[in-house]
């Protein structure tokens, strides 16, 4: 089942975005005013759930006003933790990757602009941003729901977590944090690691929501030197969780243009 929703997603009190970013400053090991405040950032989702539970050739990727980025999808099998007080995910198709096999017979001019915005991949299946697919199926009348098509003609290979473009919203959504403090989920699963890697949080609920997110021994566990690594190297990654089964992956970075 998927649920259509609009953006954008509303801003929140002051105090309550102080606490996250110092929150995050902690998890990060960096506070966050060291990060470019005037670039976009983006949370994805990818890895080998999206086909293994076929949500990467959902339908509903391919609504107008999702692939338009009008409107935000959720898919009941794409999630953080099964956990009650989670926020559901919710994706942004208009700015997800999405493969297309472009042996199948399309209009040639169609597979030549394909080719012309593909962000990566190869002739045979280029990887292009929602937003570029909504615009070239219109301009050549392509139709990729028509049941004549053959299957995995398309699918998603990384789908973008919505968010208002911050480093820190980013973040917030990557964690599975709601809006306010109402929205945080406290692990009870605890650990010395886990403790001195989030001493420094001020935010008690805060605190207690993140060591799901820094544990190796939890469901997933921030990759603190990889992050640390790929930033002192100009890398626009930030951050990066692997589910413990390694079937997903969550990648907070900063977007190129």
């Amino acid at each position: 089942m998927n649920v259509m929703s609009n953006l954008p997603i509303p801003a929140t009190g002051d105090d309550w975005e102080s606490s996250l970013t110092q929150a995050f400053g902690v998890l990060l090991g960096h506070p966050l005013a060291d990060f470019d405040s005037g670039a976009e950032y983006a949370a994805d989702y990818s890895g080998s759930w999206l086909y293994e539970s076929q949500a990467d050739t959902d339908p509903a990727w391919l609504e107008p006003a999702a692939l338009a980025g009008r409107e935000t999808i959720t898919n009941e099998n794409l999630l953080l933790l099964d956990e009650v007080g989670y926020p559901e995910l919710r994706f942004d198709a208009s700015r997800s990757l999405f493969e297309i096999d472009t042996a199948v017979d399309f209009p040639a001019a169609f597979k030549e602009d394909l080719a012309a915005v593909k962000v990566r991949g190869h002739e045979r299946r280029p990887v292009v941003r929602g937003a570029d697919l909504a615009r070239l199926t219109a301009r050549h009348g392509v139709d990729l729901t028509s049941p004549d098509l053959p299957a995995k003609t398309w699918c998603v290979v990384r789908a973008r977590i919505a968010s208002d473009g911050t480093l820190l919203d980013a973040l917030r959504v990557a964690t599975g944090i709601g809006e306010g403090s109402d929205g945080l989920v406290p692990c009870e699963e605890k650990d010395a690691a886990t403790e001195a890697a989030i001493a420094a949080v001020e935010h008690a609920g805060i605190r207690a929501h993140l060591r799901a997110f820094c544990s190796p021994g939890s469901d997933l566990g921030l990759c603190l030197w990889y992050m640390r690594k790929c930033r002192e190297e100009g890398s626009p990654l930030v951050a990066q969780w692997e589910e413990a089964g390694e079937q997903f992956e969550i990648t907070v970075q900063r977007v190129e243009a």
